[in-house]
C-alpha cells in the first residue's frame, strides 16, 4: 500500500480513501503528464502546468523524480485507450472520473471507464490502471489536440474494513 502522509478527513466510512488526480494535455493523440509548478513565494505570480518528468530514480513516490501528484506515467495504447501507472500501490480502484478543458467546441469524450484486463493494483512500482475514454456513441476515442484532461482516481489504500 502507499506509504505517504495523506491528508485526513475525507469523511468516508471506508478506511484509507484516497483521491489521485492526473493532469494531461493532448499533443496530437499523445497524452503528456502535467505537473503543477508553484510560483516563488511573494512573487505575485500564479502557478502553471508544465510537462512532468517521466524518468528518474526510485520506484515512484518519495525519492523519485518520475511523475506528478501520485501519477508516475501515462501511455496511449490505442484510440481512447490509456495505461496509467501510479506512483504507489493501492488496495482497489473505487471510481474513475474524467474532466476536460478545451479552448472551444464540443468534447469528443463523455466518460471514462476502467479497462479491467489491464488494471493491476499489485504491479511492482505502482498500481497500473487501464483507462478507456468513451465518446457519446460508447466507443473509445481520443480527446482533441491540446485538450487538457484530468483523470480522477478514487482509491482505497487500506485492507482494513
Amino acid at each position: 500500500m502507499a506509504q505517504r502522509d495523506f491528508k485526513p478527513y475525507l469523511w468516508s466510512i471506508l478506511n484509507g480513501l484516497t483521491l489521485i488526480r492526473g493532469h494531461f494535455v493532448m499533443s496530437g493523440t499523445t497524452p503528456v503528464l502535467q505537473k503543477w509548478t508553484y510560483p516563488a513565494p511573494n512573487s505575485g505570480a500564479i502557478g502553471s502546468y508544465s510537462s512532468a518528468a517521466t524518468g528518474g530514480g526510485g520506484g515512484g513516490g518519495f525519492g523519485s523524480t518520475a511523475g506528478a501528484e501520485g501519477v508516475k506515467s501515462v501511455a496511449r495504447t490505442g484510440a481512447g485507450l490509456w495505461t496509467v501507472v501510479l506512483q504507489d500501490n493501492y488496495q482497489r480502484l473505487l471510481n474513475l472520473r474524467v474532466h476536460q478543458a478545451l479552448a472551444g467546441g464540443l468534447s469528443t469524450i463523455v466518460a471514462a471507464g476502467n479497462n479491467t484486463t489491464i488494471t493491476s493494483m499489485t504491479t511492482a512500482g505502482g498500481s497500473t490502471i487501464g483507462v478507456a475514454l468513451l465518446s457519446s456513441t460508447g466507443t473509445a476515442a481520443d480527446p482533441g489536440d491540446t485538450t487538457f484532461v484530468t483523470l480522477e482516481f478514487e482509491l482505497q489504500n487500506s485492507t482494513a474494513p
